[in-house]
Order: structure tokens, then sequence, then C-alpha cells
């Protein structure tokens, strides 16, 4: 196994059932790569909506179920720059409510060290993607954000819902997900229209310049422009 001398994942885990945090504790604690360190641990969403926020967390490992409010509440009310989200739970059927929302990953009791790994390295890479660095420019000031990003933020920015704007782009509309929730995440928003306030393309760095990408039905590179005509008549709020 590669080993890495990069800081631990900082994480919380949240379950109503000790037992249930327990082993999940335990599973981390064998998974030497990625590491993690357990910040938090609490059993309910209201206590980590009021002590999360202030600790810097790298993810948040959450049951959906739990008296007092559902994890799916705490990731919509979660305050300021919003960690990863992975829920764990024994339900099946809010998988697709989790992942609208813009969870990193989703995962059924009983978890399983294989599984959990997966889940670790997914985190790593968002983390490592999407974590505070430089500008574009090199200047410090700002997320760097990278040419495919701009292009995603500048489609957005136009009313193009995802499938629309994988189809401008020449990609599938699980990719551009992928690009929005790292968006999300590099700027603390969890909904599009904040995501546009907060990153207008003439804030990443873009300069609103021209963007170049293959005609939808010809494959031929064409103005963004071109690509924004061809995709109007799908475009819509949301996937």
């Amino acid at each position: 196994m590669h080993e890495t001398t990069a800081p631990a994942l900082r994480v919380a885990i949240v379950d109503d059932e000790p037992l249930a945090r327990s082993r999940l504790r335990r599973l981390l604690g064998q998974i030497a790569c990625p590491p993690t360190t357990i910040l938090f641990e609490c059993g309910n969403a209201e206590a980590v909506l009021a002590e999360g926020p202030g600790l810097a967390l790298d993810a948040v490992f959450i049951d959906i179920e739990m008296p007092g409010g559902s994890g799916l509440a705490a990731l919509e009310q979660w305050q300021g720059p919003r960690p990863e989200f992975v829920f764990v739970t024994a339900h099946h059927e809010h998988a697709l409510k989790a992942f609208d929302l813009q969870a990193t990953d989703y995962v059924t009791k009983p978890v399983s060290e294989k599984r959990l790994h997966q889940t670790l390295t997914r985190l790593w890479s968002h983390c490592r993607a999407t974590g505070p660095g430089a500008s574009a420019d090199g200047s410090g000031e700002g997320p760097g954000l990278t040419e495919r990003q701009i292009q995603v933020l500048t489609l957005l920015g136009e009313g193009l819902s995802n499938k629309a704007i994988a189809r401008v782009l020449g990609l599938s509309h699980f990719t551009v997900r992928n690009h929005l929730m790292a968006l999300f995440r590099l700027y603390g928003v969890s909904r599009r229209g904040d995501l546009c306030h907060v990153a207008r393309p003439g804030k990443a760095g873009s300069g609103r310049r021209p963007i170049t990408v293959a005609h939808p039905e010809t494959g031929t590179a064409g103005s963004r422009a071109t690509g924004l005509h061809a995709a109007s008549e799908t475009a819509a709020q949301g996937w």
C-alpha cells in the first residue's frame, strides 16, 4: 500500500447507534492510507450542526434516520464552508436525494473495510482537488480553477441544466455533476444559484474569454455561443 505523509482527513461521525459509531471508528482506524483523524463524534444531527462548522472538518460520516433530525437535513442546514458528506445508512431509498444535495458518497450498512477504503480514497481526491490553493495565476488570491471548471461555471451562469452543459461540452452528465460537486465544495455553497453568484466567470479568472466546445451534433469545434444555441432547447433548471 502506498504510504503518505500528508495530513490526515479530519472527520466527524454522526449516528444515534453507539455500536454503529464504534464499528465505523474501528474501521477507520484499520485503514492506514488515506489516514483519518476523528475530530468529533455524536449521536444526533443537532450536535454536529452546532459544533461541526467550527472544527475545520474535511468530511462528515452521518446516518440519515435519527431521532431529532435527519442527516439529509443536516447537510441542507450546514452553515459556512461545508465539508464532504458521506451518508452511512441501512436505507437504500434516500440515495437519489442525497446525491441531489451534493453528497460525496452513500454507503449502506453493514460497512465493509473495502467499501470504506473506496470512500476514503474518493474523499482524499475531492479534498486535494478542492482544498484551499493558489489562484490560476499563482497569486494566491482566490481559488484556482481549471479551464473545464470555468466552462461549466460559464454555462451554468447562462441557465443551462447539467444535461445541457454536458451536451455542449461533450461530457457525460455524471462528469458535469462531479465538476459541480467540486465547485460547491470549493466555494462553500450548496445551491446552483449561490454558486453562480459567488463564482461568476469573471471572478474565476476567465475574464469571460471565449470558450471553445465541441458542437453537440457535428462534433466540430465552435464558439460557446454556438453550443449554447444548440443546447438551449433542452436547457432547464436541474436535471
